[in-house]
C-alpha cells in the first residue's frame, strides 16, 4: 500500500511532530509499505536546511519552499499557510497514494486540504489530531476562537472528519469531545503519541544548565505558550520552594507566557529560565530532574493532550499535573501511581502536592515499566500497524 505522510515540519525541523512523523514514517516502511513524506523546507524556529528531494532510508521526501516564519510576521505565516496547502493538494493529486495522513499544522487547513485532494484521487485519509481546533483558541483566547472565524473553521473541519477512513486522537478526552460534535457515528482511535524520538546521540547542554549537586530539580520543558495555565502553575510550585531551600524550578523554553512570568516570579532566587534547547540537549536535563510539570488551562484537556507527559514518563520522571481531576491525564497518574494532581489550582494546593510527590516519589523502575508496556514505541506502533493493516483490507484497489 502506497502511503503518503504530511505535515507541515519534518525531521530535521525540530516541531515535536516532525520526529514523531519520521518515526512513524519509517515503521510502516518496515511493516512492507511503501511510504513517502510531504512536507516543508526547514522553518520552525528559524529552521536549518535539508533538501528539496531526498531518500531517507526507505522513505521518499519532498519539500517545498516555505518564507522563513517568525511571530512578528502573520503575513509571511499566512502566505506559508497557503503555499503548503497549494502544494499539498497538487503532490496528493500527482502522486496518487493509496492512503493520506495529515495533522492539525496548519490548522484545520492542512487537513481539510488533504483529505479534499484524497477523495479526489480515490485515496483512503487519516486524520492524525495531535489536538481540536477551532476549540482550542475558543478556550484559550486565540484568534482562530472568535466568531465568525471559528464557525467557518469548524464547519471545514467537520468536512474533513467525514472523509476520514481514520481519525486518530490521543485520548478518551478528545475522542468524546469529537464525537460530541456529529450526529454521525466517527471512526476514531485513540492512540496516544510516545517519547519523542531522536534520531542522533545526546549532545551535552550548556554547562550552566546541568543540574547542581545536592539540589532537587523541578522542570517544565517545552512551549511556555497561552494555554498551560503557566502562572498560576509557577506561584504554586514556588511556594514548596522558599528562598534557601535546595530545590530549584527550570523552565526550559519559550513562548507567549515568558514576558509576564519573568515580571512576576524573575526575582525569584530558585527559579531559572532556560532558552529553548533541540531535544537532543533538552532531554539530557529532563532526565536528570526529579519531577516534571504538566499544565493545562481549564478545559484544554478535552481538546489536547500534552505529551511532554510522556516524554516525562519516558524517562523515568514523575509528574505532578495541574488538570482537572475528571480528565484522562489525571485518572492515568492517579491509577498507575505515576505522579500527582493537586486538589485545586489553588496555589498552596499546588505547592501541597508538590511536597507529597517529593517526599514519597514513585519509583524509576516503576515509571519506566508503566512506559514501556502502556505508551513506548512498541505497544504504540503495534497499534499504528493494526490500523494500516484494516485500511489495507478495506482498499478498493
Amino acid at each position: 500500500m502506497k502511503i503518503l505522510f504530511t505535515h507541515r515540519y519534518f525531521w530535521p525541523d525540530t516541531a515535536p511532530y516532525a520526529a514523531l512523523m519520521r518515526r512513524l514514517a519509517e515503521e510502516m516502511a518496515e511493516a512492507g509499505h511503501e511510504v513517502s513524506v510531504f512536507a516543508s523546507r526547514p522553518s520552525y524556529r528559524g529552521g536549518g536546511s535539508a533538501p528539496r528531494r531526498e531518500r531517507l532510508g526507505a522513505l521518499d521526501v519532498t519539500r517545498i519552499w516555505v518564507l522563513a516564519e517568525n511571530r512578528r510576521n502573520p503575513a509571511a505565516r499566512m502566505f506559508n499557510v497557503l503555499i503548503y496547502c497549494l502544494g499539498l493538494v497538487w503532490h496528493i493529486l500527482r502522486t496518487r497514494p493509496d492512503v493520506v495522513t495529515a495533522s492539525t499544522f496548519p490548522p484545520v487547513m492542512a487537513a481539510w486540504s488533504a483529505s479534499v485532494a484524497a477523495r479526489l484521487c480515490g485515496a483512503q485519509f487519516v486524520y492524525h489530531m495531535q489536538d481540536i481546533h477551532p476549540e482550542v483558541s475558543e478556550i484559550s483566547g486565540g484568534l482562530l476562537g472568535r466568531q465568525p472565524l471559528a464557525g467557518l473553521l469548524r464547519w471545514l473541519d467537520n468536512q474533513s472528519l467525514r472523509r476520514a477512513a481514520a481519525i486518530v486522537v490521543l485520548s478518551e478526552d478528545m475522542a468524546d469531545t469529537l464525537q460530541a460534535r456529529m450526529a454521525r457515528k466517527l471512526p476514531i482511535h485513540v492512540i496516544n503519541n510516545f517519547q519523542l524520538p531522536s534520531f542522533e546521540d545526546d549532545i551535552p547542554p550548556p554547562r550552566d544548565l546541568a543540574k547542581p549537586k545536592g539540589i532537587t530539580r523541578i522542570i517544565f520543558a517545552g512551549n511556555l505558550g497561552r494555554f498551560q495555565n503557566l502562572p498560576r502553575l509557577v506561584e504554586g510550585v514556588l511556594g514548596a520552594c522558599p528562598p534557601g531551600a535546595p530545590r530549584e524550578v527550570l523552565l526550559l523554553g519559550d513562548g507567549a507566557a515568558v514576558p509576564e512570568l519573568r515580571q512576576r516570579f524573575g526575582d525569584h532566587p530558585n527559579l531559572r529560565f532556560a532558552p529553548f534547547l533541540p531535544y537532543a540537549q533538552a532531554r539530557v536535563l529532563i532526565a536528570e530532574a526529579d519531577v516534571g510539570l504538566v499544565s493545562l488551562t481549564p478545559g484544554i484537556y478535552r481538546v489536547a493532550y500534552p505529551s511532554k507527559m510522556l516524554t516525562y514518563l519516558g524517562l523515568g520522571v514523575p509528574v505532578l499535573a495541574l488538570v482537572e481531576a475528571q480528565s484522562a491525564l489525571a485518572r492515568t497518574l492517579h491509577d498507575a501511581a505515576l505522579g500527582k494532581v493537586p486538589a485545586s489550582d489553588a496555589p498552596d494546593a499546588i505547592a501541597a502536592a508538590l511536597e507529597e510527590l517529593l517526599l514519597a516519589p514513585p519509583s524509576t523502575e516503576a515509571l519506566r515499566e508503566w512506559y514501556t508496556g502502556e505508551a513506548a514505541q512498541a505497544p504504540v506502533m503495534a497499534r499504528w500497524r493494526g490500523l494500516f493493516a484494516d485500511l489495507a483490507s478495506t482498499d478498493p484497489a
